[in-house]
């Protein structure tokens, strides 16, 4: 099988983009970050915390854009046609990783605008969300793999979301030497790195779920090849 061209690879991402734009979960799930993310402006920090925004587009956008893009090319029926032309599976879900990708970073990049912040907080803010966003990739990809259509993207994911969201609301009414068990999710770090003056302090718990579960589904994808 040949591999695909740049030119190939462009065209895929390209189709990947168009295909957002009839996809109304995606679109729906965008459009409320953004407006979250505005409404943010007219809310004290402490009440509505930067990890709270950013936490909730990761959950809700980059996921289910990454499950979408995913299980589309089995409902379409476009898959035996790009492997024809040289795209694997491994090649599709790279593409469609970098068109998630690039959606998330379309967001994130409004929301620093938005609030103008310094340089360290946009430092914090980018070296903590890498490994949040790779994981919920990898759970999207992972959920459209397995799934039948965008509406069992949407049964199998927001059950993830729920979860993800309870936490940040645990951490919103957390109060320090009180239940301190969230310090082993991502989330705790995210909500307390992004000011803080040392974020080294809390680099290794985000980073070590993303390790742990970029093997993990590696492991899983590989028993996936081999059985089909």
């Amino acid at each position: 099988m040949t591999k695909p061209t740049l030119k190939q690879w462009r065209a895929l991402f390209y189709k990947d983009l168009m295909d957002l734009r009839w996809n109304g979960q995606v679109q729906f799930n965008f459009i409320i970050c953004l407006l979250i993310t505005i409404v943010f402006l007219w809310f004290p920090r402490d009440s509505l915390p930067i990890s709270f925004v950013i936490g909730f587009t990761f959950a809700m956008v980059t996921m289910f854009t990454q499950g979408n893009l995913v299980v589309e090319e089995r409902e379409q029926g476009t898959f035996r046609r790009l492997n024809q032309v040289g795209f694997s599976l491994n090649h599709m879900i790279v593409g469609k990783m970098f068109v998630t990708l690039f959606v998330t970073s379309i967001l994130v990049f409004l929301f620093l605008l938005f609030y103008r912040f310094d340089p360290t907080i946009s430092f914090n803010l980018i070296i903590l969300s890498f490994p949040v966003v790779l994981i919920m990739i990898l759970a999207g990809t992972f959920i459209g793999l397995n799934a039948k259509n965008t509406i069992d993207v949407s049964l199998y994911g927001t059950p993830l979301t729920l979860f993800y969201l309870f936490l940040e609301g645990l951490l919103m009414s957390h109060q320090p030497g009180r239940m301190e068990w969230l310090a082993l999710f991502p989330n705790y770090h995210l909500y307390y790195g992004v000011t803080s003056s040392n974020v080294t302090n809390h680099l290794l718990v985000p980073y070590l779920w993303m390790t742990i579960i970029l093997l993990l589904f590696l492991w899983w994808f590989k028993k996936r090849q081999k059985r089909v």
